[in-house]
């Protein structure tokens, strides 16, 4: 599932593939009209002729800003939901697996957007007025690039009774930490995932800050290897396991721990998702 180093990753190489381009067609398959409602896909032909500004990302969003006609603007709202992913191809090229938006440029270069259990977004933007959208107002400070503000994070879990593993869930204080971040982020940082969010202490927090960066770092210097960030290879996502896992706990249930491995990592459920960590370094 697509978290915050997975959409850097995709933030990236749109950067790469898309800035300074023309749209020349745009066209979606039958089952897209899941991903782009409320609007029809006849929509998307607003894109035809419009140029390549901008990509940001805002936690697990992609926020793509395109210019056209004098002055004007229009966005592209994209978030990849559970399986979304953007792919490249050469506009001859047979297009990838659930594609779903194509959109072909004026340099023989053609984006796909490709989501398989589409539960992803894609919307256009008036006037990419992003701030507009209650999901992007309502997002926290980005930890990448707004790094992580302990006395903030403590002051907003001072609140809460919920286990801390589920409470950095919420995008509102963490935008981008999703399950893996979550679990990697408390094994590095020697955390309980079950514990009080309010019982942490600001040391804990400035350990769990770090843990959570770390990660993050780790992530996408593992993808920088691979070759999907930059555009070598198609990104691979850990639940596809086509690739090696990386992570040091998540997903590793019954594996020695990494730091002693005097204990294996356990499987837990929390809230409806799956926690990992080691009984013993995480007390």
């Amino acid at each position: 599932m697509p978290e915050l180093p997975e959409v850097e990753v995709a933030a990236r190489n749109l950067r790469r593939w898309a800035i300074g381009r023309r749209v020349r067609t745009v066209q979606a398959d039958a089952r897209a009209r899941r991903i782009l409602r409320p609007a029809a896909p006849r929509a998307l032909a607003a894109l035809a002729g419009a140029r390549f500004e901008d990509v940001r990302r805002r936690g697990k969003n992609l926020l793509v800003t395109l210019t056209k006609g004098r002055g004007g603007h229009i966005g592209i709202w994209s978030h990849l939901g559970m399986t979304g992913k953007w792919l490249r191809r050469r506009t001859r090229d047979a297009p990838p697996r659930f594609a779903r938006v194509r959109i072909d440029l004026d340099d023989g270069v053609t984006l796909h957007y490709a989501d398989m259990r589409l539960f992803g977004r894609f919307r256009l933007v008036p006037d990419a007025r992003f701030e507009s959208l209650a999901d992007i107002a309502a997002l926290g400070p980005d930890p990448l690039n707004d790094g992580i503000d302990v006395d903030r994070l403590k002051d907003r879990l001072a609140r809460t009774r919920l286990p801390i593993k589920v409470a950095i869930l919420d995008q509102t204080l963490l935008p981008g930490v999703g399950n893996i971040q979550a679990s990697e982020g408390l094994f590095r940082a020697g955390i309980d995932p079950r514990r009080a969010a309010k019982s942490l202490s600001r040391a804990e927090l400035a350990r769990l800050a770090r843990g959570l960066l770390d990660s993050i770092r780790y992530t996408l210097k593992t993808f920088k290897q691979s070759g999907a960030d930059g555009a070598g290879s198609d990104i691979e996502y850990v639940e596809e396991r086509r690739i090696a896992n990386p992570s040091l706990v998540y997903g590793r249930a019954g594996e020695p721990c990494p730091r002693h491995k005097r204990d294996t990592i356990v499987r837990i459920v929390q809230a409806q998702r799956a926690t990992f960590f080691c009984r013993k370094c995480q007390r």
